[in-house]
């Protein structure tokens, strides 16, 4: 039977994250190992919460991810998921400006 999580962006940051349940309570963290994974017969209940933060405007759209057990806690099942977890597999524009600088700080230095 397979095990899912749940998995939104959150409102403000934009930034991927997984619903975890504590006593009930949903809260949001960045970390999928962290999240709760519940089997496809129990997995309502994450919904239920999922839809809840998403009207509470905490999250943006919301969906179930399978996940398998690691030494490290849950991992995303397919690459998509893997890679939106871990971010980009590219250096982005961006890290090459930063890494050029840090380049040439060395080289003056």
């Amino acid at each position: 039977m397979a095990l899912q999580v749940y998995t939104a962006s959150l409102l403000k940051e934009g930034l991927v994250a997984y619903l975890c349940l504590e006593d009930g309570l949903p809260s949001w963290t960045p970390e999928i190992g962290q999240a709760t994974a519940m089997d496809d017969g129990s997995v309502e209940s994450l919904k239920i919460a999922a839809e809840k933060s998403e009207r509470d405007n905490i999250i943006v759209a919301p969906y179930a991810i399978d996940v398998v057990n690691s030494d490290g806690g849950w991992v995303a099942a397919t690459k998509r998921e893997q890679i939106r977890a871990s971010g980009p597999t590219i250096v982005l524009p961006r890290d090459n400006a930063a890494n050029a600088s840090e380049r040439a700080g060395r080289k003056a230095a």
